[in-house]
């Protein structure tokens, strides 16, 4: 079956599943990440399908019971779907929107307000309606906690004493995406003109980037392993090496102030340690490797 039918058939499927459920809530629907980027080679490995879902109101969308946030993680056709649940009044308002999405804010809008960064599946054409881009001011402490989560989940699969394939798998496709969120983060923050979200549109931008020479040239590395790995589920060379490596490279630039902050060690932990869950696996594995991270100052 080629991918523009497979695509075809599980977004009929998505579609058929949210009329069924929330017909007259529906406002619209839309695709967003891996699954729905052309610009990506055929032999792209997608393990899971993001959708954002716009309902008029969020009073009749299950929830899980220890959050307010609405979103539901089903199996469709075969694949891992994750359907993320938003008013439009909520993506109007920041104050709203964080009530409703675990979601950085100011990447959700980019997300959908821009076409090559999303795909309409049902309903409305919303995108006017949002705020303009331009006039967003971004939070940079949590896109950047966006990278270093999916870090800290890469080094989580690796903390136990019995590590399985499974387990490898899964550190080696979080450490990916920990790389091109950091990417993104990258391209925003050195770049406020730039607007898309595609892991290929990352890529060829990092090349533009007013970066030193040498800490660009890292960065494609990472890039470029991990771009390999999405299409063959193979690094070039040992990958805990490599998740070593970025680990100290993204310490190295937050201790010569290369990123929005300059921390030293133990504002570095304590930083952390505010983040999100915590990023405990992170977190011990600087404390562990202190004297390595000592010695990171070029």
């Amino acid at each position: 079956m080629s991918k523009i039918k497979t695509e075809d058939s599980i977004v009929s499927s998505i579609v058929s599943y949210l009329e069924d459920n929330f017909k007259n809530n529906l406002v619209s629907v839309f695709g967003i990440g891996s699954y729905f980027d052309k610009s990506l080679p055929f032999d792209w490995k997608i393990t899971d399908i993001d959708v954002i879902v716009i309902v008029n109101s969020l009073d009749t969308i299950p929830k899980p019971e220890w959050t307010e946030v609405r979103y539901e993680t089903k199996f469709i056709n075969n694949f891992k779907v994750w359907l993320g649940y938003n008013t439009l009044e909520g993506l109007k308002n920041k104050e709203i929107f964080n009530k409703e999405s675990f979601a950085n804010y100011e990447w959700s809008l980019i997300d959908l307000k821009c076409p090559k960064n999303s795909q309409i599946l049902y309903g409305k054409d919303i995108r006017s309606q949002l705020p303009k881009v331009s006039e967003l001011k971004y939070n940079f402490d949590d896109i950047f906690a966006r990278s270093l989560y999916h870090l800290d989940k890469s080094l989580k699969e690796f903390s136990g004493l019995r590590v399985s394939n499974k387990d490898i798998l899964a550190s080696k496709r979080e450490f990916t995406k920990a790389v091109f969120k950091f990417g993104f983060y990258l391209c925003k923050y050195f770049d406020n003109e730039y607007y898309l979200t595609s892991i290929l549109d990352i890529s060829k931008h990092i090349e533009n980037l007013p970066l030193d020479k040498m800490v660009r040239k890292k960065m494609l590395y990472f890039t470029k392993e991990s771009v390999l790995f999405r299409r063959t589920n193979k690094f070039s060379t040992d990958f805990k090496n490599i998740q070593k490596n970025y680990t100290f490279f993204i310490i190295s630039l937050l201790r010569n102030g290369i990123l929005h902050r300059q921390l030293e060690y133990q504002e570095l932990i304590s930083y952390l340690k505010e983040l999100l869950n915590g990023l405990p696996y992170l977190t011990s594995y600087i404390k562990i490797a202190k004297k390595i991270y000592n010695s990171s100052k070029n």
